[in-house]
Formats: C-alpha cells, sequence, structure tokens
C-alpha cells in the first residue's frame, strides 16, 4: 500500500511539474511600449486647471518659487513635479474637450521636464541619489507617455495628431532618461 501512494505521489508530483499552462497574452506588453504597460508612478493632484480665471495665480506662485530654488537638483524635482501637474492638467482639459489648452500645457509639460534633464545632467557625478532621482524620471516617462496615449483615445483627430507627436516627445526623454542612468 506504501509503495502504490509513494507511486502516486511521485506520478502527480512529475506531472505537475512538466504540464505547464500556457496563455496568450492579453496586453501587448511584450513590445516594451510605455502606452501598453500599466506604469506604477504616482501622478499629484493638479489644483486650479488652466482655465479658470484664477490660474494666473497659480502660474505666478508657481513661478515665483521656482526663482527661489537655487540648488539644481531640487529644482530638478520641482522640475518633475511641473512636468507631472501640467500633464494631469491637459488630461483633465481633454475631457472638458478643451483640445487646444490642453496640447499647449501638455508642450508645458514636455519643458518642464526637458529642464528636469538639463539640470540632472549637470549634478549627476555631484550627488549619491540621483540614481533614484533618474529612475523616477524614468518611470515618469513611461506615464507620460500612457498618459498621452489614454488622451488620444479620447481626442479628435487634429488634436490626435498632436498628441501623437508629444508622445514621441516623451519617448525622447525615456530614451534620454535611460542613457544618463547608465553613462
Amino acid at each position: 500500500m506504501r509503495s502504490v501512494v509513494s507511486f502516486l505521489f511521485i506520478f502527480l508530483f512529475l506531472f505537475s511539474a512538466f504540464s505547464t499552462k500556457v496563455f496568450a497574452q492579453t496586453e501587448p506588453s511584450a513590445t516594451n511600449d510605455a502606452r501598453f504597460i500599466n506604469v506604477s508612478y504616482d501622478l499629484p493632484y493638479p489644483g486650479i486647471l488652466p482655465d479658470n480665471p484664477l490660474y494666473f495665480l497659480k502660474a505666478l506662485r508657481d513661478n515665483v518659487i521656482n526663482l527661489f530654488i537655487t540648488d539644481p537638483f531640487k529644482k530638478a524635482n520641482y522640475d518633475l513635479l511641473m512636468a507631472d501637474k501640467r500633464l494631469v492638467s491637459a488630461s483633465a482639459l481633454i475631457d472638458k474637450k478643451n483640445y487646444p489648452l490642453a496640447i499647449t500645457t501638455l508642450s508645458k509639460s514636455g519643458n518642464y521636464f526637458d529642464q528636469s534633464i538639463q539640470l540632472i545632467q549637470q549634478v549627476k557625478g555631484q550627488r549619491t541619489s540621483v540614481k533614484e532621482f533618474l529612475n523616477k524620471m524614468y518611470l515618469a516617462a513611461q506615464k507620460h507617455q500612457q498618459v498621452i496615449y489614454q488622451m488620444s483615445l479620447k481626442a479628435d483627430k487634429q488634436t490626435k495628431y498632436q498628441l501623437e507627436l508629444l508622445q514621441v516627445r516623451a519617448k525622447n526623454f525615456q530614451d534620454t532618461v535611460d542613457v544618463i542612468r547608465f553613462q
């Protein structure tokens, strides 16, 4: 009896070890395209949107804060935060079907991201925490691509074309950050 139980146990173990199930992917994540993967990067709350009449006060405040930041590393962090806020604002404007302002806001987001990349290149060898920040920027660039893609699904044809161009820009940011990370 003991040999029968042992035989069954070994048979079931071997059967389960060699009979693996293969499932087809439902997402084209094998393409390494950030549009199709769920990027775990939290975006900030945007606050007042650019279509609000009081938005100029927020923009003024942001510019004043930016003037007082003298440390390039802190300024790079702040610029990334501003890029993320502009991205979320642009997405909210797409939801409101305010396409021209959404494109302008998204372009400003890219400008902030570009400034952040330039600043982090300046301080790369000076700080130990730059590697962490570069990883954060890499995820942010992926998240920007993902959100821009989601925005393009809601936009009209002309805006969709402009969003595709801005998505290519976000992909270039990702590639640039990747090069900086491994230098």
